[in-house]
């Protein structure tokens, strides 16, 4: 079965020729004598492929800036630090860059932060995780619902495909972090579009590894062992992912449907040995990217789209030969 969710594919804009009609102001500090803007980049943690790759995408546009831009990224440990991701937010306010750009773990932590920093006129751009404030310039981000939930109807394919009745079979969510509004928004898709194509499958409680390759794969290791009717597992990032494909290797199950979010080398290779079925895999370099020049925008007094939809693919092995999607998997995954 070759099903692809969505194009993955965000116009880069040619960053020169973006800043020379950013701003006119000559303040003798870049290279050619034109403004030179901070801007600091808070990605959710250090541990991922992930975030790496979307700060790799953030400095990409300082690096193809000739001088005009300069780009400081931090971030917590891991997903789990998210009162640290707060401090780290507060203190990179009082060092007074020109923008900030954050991924948030939990938006709701950080709304005073991005008040005090437009109130100090360091405009704000949200990545993936939304953030419910006023003064956000701009929101880019995966609809994680509705990507969620096609993982669900291909889930269902993969069934029929195989001969599997999912009628009064057990399914399952392991998740990574137990509140975060990305991860609730992937959570509550999956199961909410499950249910909705399979009325009577039963939904196993919902389990939460505390963003740990380990504690993943434990936690799927024991509910397969637990429940011989379990037939589909869906991982809402790529640790979980990379979890629940040691415990299928492990375990031998390899007729257990399983999807993740996002994409590593990892759950490359587990797709190729058959102990993943398939990944979620967003644009975290084009978020990166796009989200420094948009808080250059907002430095120069541009109105922003308040919120942009950053379109995604599901990578199975029906696909992931396909040129296009080595293409993607080659610029997206840290080798």
């Amino acid at each position: 079965m070759k099903k692809k969710m969505f194009l993955l594919l965000i116009p880069f804009v040619f960053v020169l020729g973006f800043l020379a009609g950013c701003a006119d102001d000559d303040n003798g500090n870049g290279a050619d004598g034109d403004e030179v803007y901070n801007i600091t980049v808070i990605i959710k943690a250090t541990d991922s492929d992930y975030w790496q790759i979307l700060a790799s995408g953030a400095l990409a546009a300082a690096e193809q800036s000739d001088g005009r831009i300069n780009v400081t990224i931090d971030g917590p440990p891991s997903e789990m630090d998210i009162a640290q991701q707060v401090t780290i937010f507060e203190n990179s306010i009082e060092a007074g860059p020109d923008g900030i750009v954050i991924a948030a773990t939990s938006g709701e932590t950080v709304v005073n932060a991005v008040a005090d920093s437009v109130a100090r006129g360091i405009p704000v751009v949200a990545l993936d995780e939304y953030i419910p404030s006023e003064y956000v310039s701009t929101f880019l981000a995966t609809d994680h619902a509705l990507a969620a939930g096609e993982t669900a109807d291909l889930m269902v394919a993969e069934w029929e495909a195989a001969g599997i009745d999912p009628s009064g079979q057990s399914v399952v969510v392991i998740s990574a972090v137990a509140g975060a509004g990305v991860n609730v928004a992937r959570t509550n898709g999956f199961i909410d579009r499950i249910t909705y194509l399979v009325p009577d499958i039963n939904v196993l409680e919902t389990q939460y590894a505390d963003n740990d390759i380990a504690r993943a794969t434990d936690i799927a290791i024991n509910l397969i062992n637990a429940n011989d009717d379990l037939i589909g597992i869906f991982g809402d990032n790529n640790h979980m992912g990379v979890g629940m494909a040691l415990a299928i290797e492990d375990t031998g199950r390899q007729d257990i449907i399983t999807f993740a979010f996002d994409a590593n080398q990892q759950q490359v290779d587990a797709i190729h040995a058959g102990n993943l079925t398939g990944m979620v895999v967003q644009d975290p370099w084009g978020m990166g990217f796009n989200g420094v020049l948009d808080v250059i925008r907002a430095i120069n007094g541009e109105e922003l789209i308040p919120s942009v939809a950053v379109p995604v693919n599901v990578v199975t092995i029906e696909n992931i030969n396909d040129d296009d999607i080595q293409e993607l998997l080659s610029q997206h995954i840290v080798q």
